[in-house]
Formats: C-alpha cells, structure tokens, sequence
C-alpha cells in the first residue's frame, strides 16, 4: 500500500467516524442570549397504549384529539418509545411484535434501539422530534442521515482503490 493511500484511507475513516458520531465541530452553533429564550408552545400526543390501548398505537382512529397534551415549559421533545420482540428457532425468525408504545413529551430523547437477547430478542426503539403533534410514529429507530450515509460510502468506495 502506498503512503498517500493509506494517508488518504486513515483520514477518511476517521472523517467518517466522527461524522456518525456527531463529533464535527461544525455541529456547534452560536445562538445569540435572546435566540437561546425558546418560546415554548409545543403540543405532543400523550399515550400509554397500556392504558388507552389501540388508540395511542393507531392514531387514525378519531380518538386522536383526546390524546393531545400540551408540554410544560422544561419538556421540549416529543417522543415515540416502542417496545416489541421477536422469537428464533433454528431456522426462522418472527415478525417484530408490539408489546408496548408510548408517546409524550421529555426533555431528553436519544432516538434509535437497543435490541437484548439471542432467541428472544427485545427491542426499546425511541423516536424524537420537536414540532407540536410530530411524535405520530410508531417508534422505528432513525435511519443515517445523508451525511453520514455519503461518509460511510466514500470510505467504502475509496478503500479498494488502495488495497
């Protein structure tokens, strides 16, 4: 392998690494002390599909304007939590089912899942997002965006090149 190619490799993967990490300082972003002040006036669904059943999984039912909840100043978030599982023989793998869906406002949200176990596996999927009346999903982990999607395919596609 020549110099500049694994020059070339090394930064790319370390381009790439802390692109999906979120580690750029690009991330940062000044914001002026009055554009800090959020006005708050978010609105989330509020359901427990434990307590209200289908109408906090099917939110097409009607029932919706009951499950509207207007979030205190400190809960800036709406969010979808989702817990499902699926069962492993040795030759399948079950549709995902729903055990649980949640939806309400927090003040802290990591979107994604955590996936426990071998035969029985568990899934805790969280959505996040931060319009009144967004938190409509059914919890489904976040794909990569763009970005981090065009990092990890450069990196792919620039390897070869140097092996």
């Amino acid at each position: 392998m020549e110099a500049p190619c694994t020059a070339w490799t090394v930064m790319l993967i370390v381009v790439a690494s802390a692109s999906i990490s979120g580690e750029f300082i690009s991330d940062q972003h000044h914001q002026t002390d009055g554009a800090k002040v959020k006005k708050l006036d978010l609105w989330c669904y509020k359901c427990d599909t434990m307590d209200d059943g289908d109408r906090c999984s099917n939110l097409s039912s009607g029932d919706e304007s009951k499950l509207v909840y207007k979030c205190p100043e400190h809960r800036t978030i709406c969010m979808v939590k989702r817990y499902s599982y699926t069962t492993s023989t040795e030759n399948s793998t079950s549709v995902q089912r729903m055990w649980s869906l949640e939806r309400n406002c927090t003040h802290r949200c990591e979107p994604g899942c955590i996936v426990i176990g071998e035969r029985t596996k568990l899934y805790a999927c969280t959505a996040c997002c931060e319009r009144s009346l967004c938190n409509t999903g059914r919890g489904s982990a976040t794909a990569l965006s763009l970005d981090h999607l065009v990092s990890v395919l450069t990196v792919i596609s620039v390897l070869p090149k140097c092996l």
